[in-house]
């Protein structure tokens, strides 16, 4: 049995999730469903979704089981908590719902240390209880902790094969708490101020895993202590969830790109448009480092020459990308070559994929961990136009496979240090001669992307099978 805990999981029903991580870890689910592997993924139920706090959960719900029922402890309020269930074929996921008690209202929007301390607690407490009375410890061959949040585990249940998963190079992705909250929960006297729980995660595991080679070099700064048990196993996608049927069987140039239009304008019309231009994709988590101006600005320079979809999700306390989001919302409903398409939802996001031409991936260099949406496009055969950040430099040869730009930095520079117009005026060079070859080296992305890009590579990386 392979057990994963994470903050967020993305299904093709409902929307409990945030973005990439949870995403990713659906991916695994499906994966694990398909390769037959004994696979338990946990996480929490959230009852008004991600940001806005306005998510219906109806659909989620109605697709759960409530397998168990049971009592946790929790700042010293006793917690019942429901273990609602998914299962396919060999793959199970937990959405567990504590039901007296706000912690798990939203995800990722927290108001305090000591809130966001105690959501994350409480993953923690919730998985170890299901891990402890309905699976067995003894019948677990590795607990995966995905990012720090869950790295409470190790101080609750000894277990000599957790390993920790590093989805982020950034300060984000290590979460730190004031010592005296974890004196308050646990009676524990650390010796210094503030904890960093990915080194709580990092001590306690048999080993961490980061997800690009190009993160090695990042965790190596931050985590030297921990090099010696650090390995890369890069991000992977599950093809049979993101590649379109029609895409399956391509014999040769000429069947792909006949294939492709079809495909394209099937999925454009199921987007609510219609168009014979060249399509132009920019969706993901609104935020600075990943250069949602870019997108706008490609969009005021090629003007009504091509169609674009946009989209992407701002968290609420980010306010600069708030207001990218609305920017998102003004110029779809101003003009008639822009689809704007909701974040987060993979159902949506996989249509976007199939309606685009050439996809976009504009992350500042040193800030990505890895990227999965250039190798959604890329296996089916739409080209990316990438920064050489995350798992891009692994897979993407300019020019043949998708098209690169700006500079390979490995350090997590600070965004307002750097002029970003240079790397843009690059950029728009490459959108350019992409727009006149995008089908020939789509076809190359199609050819090249599935074998590296497969979850059957990265379940064997992780030695689930």
């Amino acid at each position: 049995m392979i057990v994963s805990v994470t903050a967020e999981l993305g299904l093709d029903i409902g929307r409990n999730f945030a973005g990439g991580l949870g995403i990713l870890e659906g991916d695994k689910f499906y994966a694990a469903a398909r390769l037959g592997i004994d696979y338990t993924v946990i996480t929490l139920f959230y009852r008004r979704g991600y940001v806005n706090g306005e998510e219906e959960q109806k659909e989620l719900l109605s697709n759960l089981n409530k397998e168990w029922e049971s009592e946790i402890t929790l700042g010293g309020q006793r917690i019942k908590v429901e273990y609602l269930v998914y299962t396919l074929n060999t793959a199970k996921a937990i959405f567990t719902n504590p039901v007296n008690t706000n912690l798990n209202d939203v995800l990722y929007v927290e108001n305090s240390d000591e809130e966001r301390f105690y959501k994350c607690l409480l993953l923690a407490k919730v998985a170890e209880k299901y891990i402890n009375e309905r699976i067995g410890w003894d019948k677990v061959k590795y607990v995966d902790m995905q990012e720090a949040c869950p790295a409470f585990l190790p101080l609750l249940k000894y277990f000599p094969r957790y390993r920790v998963i590093i989805h982020t190079p950034a300060p984000w992705g290590h979460p730190t708490f004031p010592s005296y909250l974890f004196k308050k929960e646990f009676a524990f006297e650390f010796p210094l101020d503030h904890v960093v729980m990915t080194d709580i995660g990092l001590s306690s595991s048999i080993e961490g895993i980061v997800v690009s080679k190009k993160m090695l070099k990042h965790v190596g700064r931050s985590f030297p202590q921990h090099m010696y048990k650090i390995r890369a196993v890069t991000n992977a996608v599950e093809i049979p969830r993101w590649r379109h049927q029609s895409l399956n069987d391509v014999k040769d140039l000429d069947d792909f790109i006949k294939k492709r239009k079809e495909v394209k304008r099937d999925s454009i019309k199921k987007l609510g448009k219609d168009t014979d231009k060249p399509t132009i994709a920019w969706l993901r988590r609104i935020t600075a480092y990943k250069r949602p101006d870019f997108i706008l600005r490609l969009i005021d320079d090629l003007k009504d020459d091509v169609f674009f979809i946009i989209g992407g999700l701002a968290h609420p306390k980010d306010y600069s990308a708030v207001e990218i989001e609305k920017r998102f919302r003004e110029i779809s409903e101003k003009r008639n070559n822009v689809i704007l398409v909701r974040g987060g939802d993979p159902n949506l996001m996989k249509l976007a994929i199939w309606a685009s031409d050439i996809w976009t991936f504009t992350p500042f260099s040193g800030w990505e961990a890895s990227g999965t949406s250039f190798m959604k496009a890329g296996i089916n055969g739409v080209p990316s136009i990438a920064s050489r950040d995350g798992a891009v430099p692994e897979i993407i040869i300019d020019g043949y496979n998708g098209w690169l730009y700006g500079e390979d930095r490995e350090n997590l520079l600070p965004l307002n240090v750097y002029n970003h117009n240079v790397e843009y005026e690059e950029f728009l060079k490459k959108v350019k001669l992409a727009l006149n070859q995008y089908y020939e080296v789509g076809y190359n992305a199609y050819k090249t992307f599935p074998n590296y890009c497969s979850m059957d590579r990265l379940m064997k990386e992780y030695a689930y099978y």
